[in-house]
């Protein structure tokens, strides 16, 4: 294997231009057949122009989109960088709403604030090679870390990580910290973008999330509505977690400390491939 050298991401280097929001237009069939749509703006839900989980291919100008299962951008999301997209795969006949995410924003989250850097090691507990960002990166084959990262530090700001170029597919929010192991979340060798978002600021009244002891949404379960600096009486107890309504940040420490990862809404079956399966000691509302 060959040696992998030291990257500074900057400004000068994989920095996302700020583009139009642009249009996205929605086909029938895969491969850009059948009945189509255009949309320029946000829209929360597809039934206004009948064509709700019809979507199987799509064409993305001018800037990204995020496209969601269901309607009001909540269920699976995954962010589409411009290009053509000739089958939309786990979303096929599933997509309900969709939205500009524009000028680098973070649907959900503020624009990301400066001076945020994070540093992705070859290895866990950051050994081999690495690279270190302090800005956008949208695809990490330019870099030679493409599904090769295993350990990350977070030196400043909170950052979102993709397994899917563009920013797209399952994507976690990693806070200020040391991560010597990314096989507890799922994205161990997994990692093909990520870009810095401005720390999560929780609101109240957003939502909620329902908490199961077991997996696939079994056994004793709690409902919250607000913020909870300490689960107790289920802490350590949840396999599997329902969202509505909003975004949600688990932590593995009691007053959102430790090791955090925020979801979006939607229905998790386990929370073992983020590493928080009987570990949620703590959480709260992200938007």
């Amino acid at each position: 294997m060959k040696a992998i050298f030291r990257y500074l991401l900057g400004a000068c280097g994989l920095a996302i231009a700020v583009q139009a929001l642009g249009q996205i237009t929605l086909y029938e069939h895969s491969g850009f057949r059948g009945q189509s749509i255009t949309v320029e703006r946000t829209a929360a839900s597809l039934e206004r122009y009948g064509f709700n989980n019809r979507a199987s291919s799509v064409v993305v100008s001018g800037g990204s989109w995020e496209v969601c299962t269901n309607p009001g951008f909540a269920g699976h999301c995954a962010v589409l960088p411009p290009g053509r997209h000739a089958s939309l795969a786990g979303m096929n006949d599933g997509i309900s709403s969709v939205r500009p995410v524009g000028a680098g924003g973070t649907p959900g989250y503020p624009p990301p604030q400066s001076g945020g850097q994070i540093t992705f090691h070859e290895r866990r507990d950051f050994r081999g090679g690495s690279i270190t960002a302090n800005g956008p990166v949208p695809d990490f084959n330019q870099s030679g870390l493409n599904n090769r990262a295993s350990s990350v530090v977070v030196s400043n700001g909170s950052w979102e990580v993709c397994d899917g170029p563009g920013f797209s597919g399952r994507c976690v929010v990693l806070r200020p910290g040391q991560y010597p192991s990314l096989n507890e979340m799922g994205l161990n060798n997994r990692i093909s973008s990520a870009r810095p978002v401005a720390a999560v600021t929780p609101r109240p009244g957003l939502g909620q999330v329902t908490l199961y002891e077991h997996s696939n949404f079994r056994g004793r379960s709690v409902t919250l509505d607000r913020r909870a600096e300490r689960l107790e009486g289920f802490r350590n107890a949840a396999s599997s977690a329902v969202i509505t309504g909003g975004s949600w940040e688990f932590c593995d420490r009691r007053e959102f400390g430790g090791r955090c990862v925020v979801l979006s809404p939607g229905r998790y079956p386990s929370l073992g491939s983020m590493g928080m399966n009987d570990n949620v000691s703590s959480l709260r509302p992200a938007r």
